[in-house]
């Protein structure tokens, strides 16, 4: 059968963790088939390095951080924020040339983005901003796990919001049970965004619940999604109340994909929201939506162990595919540019 998979593009920024992951104490782990370890420096900056003693193979991450420096729990390598080693504990001098990788940090909102690519791409193509993730207009929680599943599968997911109403009635706004509107969609050399706007329907029960709107009133609403880069998602889900009924009522979400390889991606994933504020309704939101992506989780590791055992088929696309669709076509392209 035919084989759709087309690789990772590397010169792009990945969110290897959440900036709350990594402190003073070295956090494994992989991404792109690569191991990197994080961890902070004496003065607070996320460093990033290859996760393997230049000495032995053995983990950084194992070790520990003694100020700049990250510290081999076997050899006793120091290595500076650089990956230069710079001290050796059997001898003075150090083995010249030896060192590990070093990679790239951005820290954005609350995310730590990683450029596994060529270096000197970086500083030339800063990571998205997503400044909603910490802005005090919004509340936002989240949460971030490993799918057993390609990023493809992922992509695929986040570019079509139909399926929400099969795999998840609860949580799926009662306008997405009727047919879908015309997807509009827009495109550059490296991003795909799209929209539709939804006849008035009535809210969720539960986001009526916490919000003090109306059970039975219909609003008009709004669906946006854009492929911002290979690593990052931000879609957002507008409900059109009227201002002396509360006003405008707004979802974002943020998905921070990273590819760990072929067949596993690490998922960050992040609901913000400008009505409701506080941690009450936060408690009350986080169990619906994460019932939600765990539910898409198992799909999608389904659809890998199908992929995995009789390959890739012919799928039958339809009108709602048109983003995922597009997106492939970036990513054939991005890696195909990349040699």
């Amino acid at each position: 059968m035919r084989d759709r998979s087309t690789g990772h593009p590397r010169n792009a920024w990945y969110a290897l963790a959440a900036s709350a992951e990594v402190g003073s104490t070295p956090l494994g782990t992989r991404a792109l088939g690569t191991p990197v370890v994080l961890y902070r420096a004496g003065d607070g900056s996320v460093v990033a390095l290859g996760d393997r003693d230049a000495h032995r193979p053995y983990p950084l991450s194992l070790g520990h951080v003694d100020g700049d420096t990250i510290v081999s729990g076997y050899s006793g390598f120091a290595y500076d924020r650089t990956g230069a080693c710079v001290r050796v504990p059997s001898q003075a001098q150090v083995p010249y040339g030896a060192r590990v990788p070093s990679y790239p940090v951005v820290e954005e909102g609350d995310l730590v983005w990683v450029w596994l690519g060529e270096p000197s791409l970086a500083a030339l193509r800063p990571p998205v901003s997503t400044p909603w993730l910490t802005d005090a207009g919004w509340d936002t929680f989240g949460g971030a796990w490993e799918t057993a599943a390609g990023i493809g599968l992922l992509h695929d997911n986040f570019a079509d919001i139909t399926h929400v109403a099969v795999v998840d009635p609860v949580i799926s706004p009662p306008a997405l049970t009727g047919v879908a509107p015309a997807l509009e969609v827009e495109l550059t050399e490296t991003t795909v965004h799209f929209h539709r706007d939804w006849p008035a329907a009535p809210l969720p029960e539960w986001q009526a619940k916490i919000s003090g709107a109306s059970t039975t009133a219909s609003y008009p609403q709004r669906e946006e999604g854009a492929f911002l880069a290979p690593g990052l998602w931000a879609d957002r889900w507008d409900v059109f109340i009227p201002a002396d009924e509360g006003g405008t009522q707004t979802f974002r979400f943020t998905h921070a994909v990273t590819p760990v390889d072929d067949h596993r991606t690490r998922h960050l994933w992040r609901v913000s929201r400008n009505f409701a504020p506080g941690a009450e309704a936060s408690d009350v939101l986080r169990p619906i939506f994460e019932s939600y992506y765990l539910k898409v989780r198992e799909i999608l590791e389904t659809m890998q162990q199908v992929i995995d055992r009789d390959g890739y088929g012919e799928d039958v696309n339809v009108a709602a595919d048109l983003a995922a669709l597009q997106v492939r076509k970036i990513l054939r392209r991005l890696v195909a540019d990349e040699g």
